[in-house]
C-alpha cells in the first residue's frame, strides 16, 4: 500500500501527525506520478480528485478504481462532465455522508466518516453549557445563531474560524474539552445540512453534547463511525468489485 498526497493541503497537520509522508510538487506532476504508480496495485482510491479516474482507467484498465467523495467536492457540481465521466468509470463510488447520494450521477456506498478513537476519547472535564461552532466555507454562522433564537435555545455560542486559525490536529482533543456543547448546524448556500460533521463526530467521541440540526441534542460516538467498523464495510466493498 502507498498513500499519496500533496505537500501545501494540510493545514491541521494531520499527515504528521500520523507519519504520512508528504509530496512537495506541482498538481500535473503529483497527478502524473499518480497514473505512473497506479499500475503496481490491483486498487486505487482515489480521495475527492475525479479529475484523475478518466486518466487512470484510460492507462490501466484492469485495475479497480474507488472514487471517494467527501462532501464540498461534489456538492453542486451536478452537470460537470468531467465528474460525471469520472463516476461512470469508477468501479465504486463512496460517499461519506448519506446526502451525497442526491449529488452523485451512479450508485453511490455510505461509508461513514471513521473517528480515531484513541486520539478522540472522553476524560470526563468537559461538562457545562459553554458552546462552539466553527465557522465553514460558505457557511452562513449568523444563520446558524439566528436560527438558534428564533426556536428558543439560550446559547452562549463562540464561533472558531479554523481556516484563518488553524488548530493542529494533535492538539484538537484538548481544544474540544474546553467546551461541553458543539452546535453542529450547518447552513451552506442555502440549504441547511442533516449530515453530521467530522468536527461533531470528534465531539461527540469527546464526550461532548452536539446540538444537530432538529435541535436535537445527542451523545456517544455512533458505532458505524468507529474505525473498525468503517474499516470492515470498506474491505467489504473492495471484495464486491474484485
Amino acid at each position: 500500500m502507498r498513500i499519496l498526497k500533496r505537500a501545501g493541503y494540510d493545514p491541521f497537520k494531520i499527515s504528521q501527525f500520523y507519519g504520512e509522508p508528504l509530496l512537495d510538487m506541482d498538481g500535473k506532476t503529483f497527478l502524473k506520478l499518480a497514473v505512473r504508480e497506479a499500475v503496481n496495485y490491483d486498487f486505487i482510491h482515489v480521495h475527492s480528485l475525479y479529475k484523475v479516474v478518466p486518466d487512470l482507467r484510460k492507462k490501466h484498465r484492469d485495475t479497480k478504481v474507488v472514487l471517494h467523495y467527501h462532501g464540498s467536492e461534489v456538492r453542486g457540481k451536478q452537470g460537470d462532465p468531467l465528474k460525471e465521466e469520472a463516476e461512470n468509470k469508477s468501479d465504486a463510488i463512496l460517499g461519506s455522508t448519506a446526502d451525497l447520494k442526491g449529488h452523485v450521477s451512479s450508485n453511490i456506498t455510505h461509508l461513514p466518516n471513521p473517528v480515531d478513537t484513541e486520539h478522540f476519547r472522553p476524560d470526563g472535564n468537559n461538562v457545562g453549557n459553554r458552546a462552539f461552532t466553527i465557522r465553514t466555507t460558505g457557511g452562513d454562522s449568523q444563520w446558524v445563531l439566528d436560527y438558534l433564537k428564533r426556536n428558543g435555545v439560550d446559547l452562549q455560542v463562540d464561533i472558531v474560524d479554523r481556516e484563518n486559525n488553524p488548530i493542529p490536529y494533535s492538539q484538537v482533543p484538548t481544544f474540544l474539552k474546553q467546551y461541553g456543547i458543539y452546535v453542529d448546524i450547518k447552513y451552506i448556500d442555502g440549504t441547511l445540512l442533516a449530515a453530521p460533521s467530522k468536527t461533531g463526530l470528534e465531539s461527540l467521541a469527546c464526550g461532548l453534547r452536539v446540538l444537530n440540526h432538529e435541535l436535537k441534542y445527542v451523545k456517544g460516538l455512533p458505532e458505524d463511525h468507529r474505525p473498525e467498523v468503517v474499516a470492515r464495510k470498506a474491505l467489504d466493498v473492495y471484495s464486491s468489485i474484485a
